[in-house]
């Protein structure tokens, strides 16, 4: 059977997504859009998200229902573990904390709860292969959980081998990465695979935006783990700043011929009613529309012929570069 792919970004709550993004010219967030209504306009676009503000801090479980409320029945979260059991308890007496935190995210998220990330710090290296074998015992069999190594002893060619065996023995995905640190190896550990795109920017991660080539290599890479024995991937962009995340999030999706619901066509009345708002007395704010709609096309995409905007710099239909005028 081949694996279902599910293409989101590592986090939704960005301002800076409300801008359009100078490199692609496309602003994610319409500017008429709360910082309330981001999630359920994101689920609209993408049928997965990472939670990154799990990681700073126990979220409350008002907070985690609300999430929930907020996104389509096939919606699945990822979130990941906090920090105080990864970076500051480092896997030690972690417990109680552990099930404090699994019971908020599952009682909150309900079925749209989806795998774990367990991201370990920079100087956790293999001389810790043991507080992570009991972590990994201790985790419940039910939930998906992947692995995100940061230090190179784990994948170096001495170790790697046993790295793998360690994660498959207990059904947790080795963290597919794409960052300057570390190779971007895809073993298959889990029923399940992981990849987080970081990107090589000036600051190592995060302020990047990825080239159409730089996406098909993915997308061969994406396109054989289908073939292997995993029954999802789950595919997260962690290059967020001005909005370059979401922009290559969609045009990967593109690339992997996935339906993809085209941001002026979302509807602003189902936005409001899933981010739990009443329904707006007049009809003009019902027909409020985001920016990229009433732009006028001016010209048509050289590949497939769709028309586009004048400022687009790929093409959402077949996901073509498009040349400048």
């Amino acid at each position: 059977m081949t694996a279902k792919v599910l293409i989101g970004t590592s986090g939704f709550g960005y301002s800076d997504w409300h801008a359009r993004n100078e490199k692609t010219q496309i602003a994610f967030y319409p500017s008429i859009l709360t910082e309330q209504q981001r999630l359920a306009w994101y689920s609209e676009v993408f049928s997965t998200v990472e939670i990154n503000t799990s990681f700073y801090h126990f979220p409350r479980l008002n907070v985690v229902r609300r999430w929930e409320k907020q996104v389509p029945d096939n919606f699945l979260f990822a979130f990941k573990i906090p920090k105080l059991i990864t970076h500051e308890k480092r896997l030690i007496d972690f417990h109680s904390d552990l099930e404090r935190f699994l019971d908020t995210m599952s009682t909150g998220l309900r079925e749209k709860m989806g795998p774990a990330l367990l991201q370990l710090p920079p100087k956790f290296s293999d001389e810790n292969r043991q507080a992570l074998a009991v972590f990994l015992r201790h985790w419940p069999s039910e939930l998906k959980l992947a692995v995100e190594f940061r230090e190179k002893t784990w994948v170096r060619k001495t170790h790697v081998n046993r790295t793998i065996s360690l994660l498959a023995k207990f059904n947790a995905a080795y963290c597919i990465v794409d960052e300057p640190l570390l190779p971007p190896i895809t073993p298959v550990t889990a029923d399940f695979s992981y990849i987080r795109l970081h990107g090589h920017g000036l600051k190592l991660w995060y302020r990047y935006l990825y080239s159409r080539k730089e996406l098909l290599v993915w997308k061969e890479k994406i396109e054989a783990l289908k073939d292997q024995a995993t029954k999802e991937i789950f595919t997260y962009f962690n290059n967020h700043p001005a909005g370059s995340a979401p922009a290559n999030a969609r045009q990967l999706a593109i690339l992997l011929k996935q339906p993809l619901k085209k941001l002026e066509t979302i509807n602003m009345a189902t936005v409001r009613r899933r981010a739990g708002e009443r329904a707006q007395a007049s009809l003009e704010q019902f027909m409020t529309v985001p920016d990229v709609q009433i732009n006028d096309f001016l010209r048509y995409c050289s590949q497939c012929g769709e028309m586009v905007l004048k400022e687009d710099r790929f093409c959402e239909t077949c996901g073509s570069a498009l040349e400048n005028e």
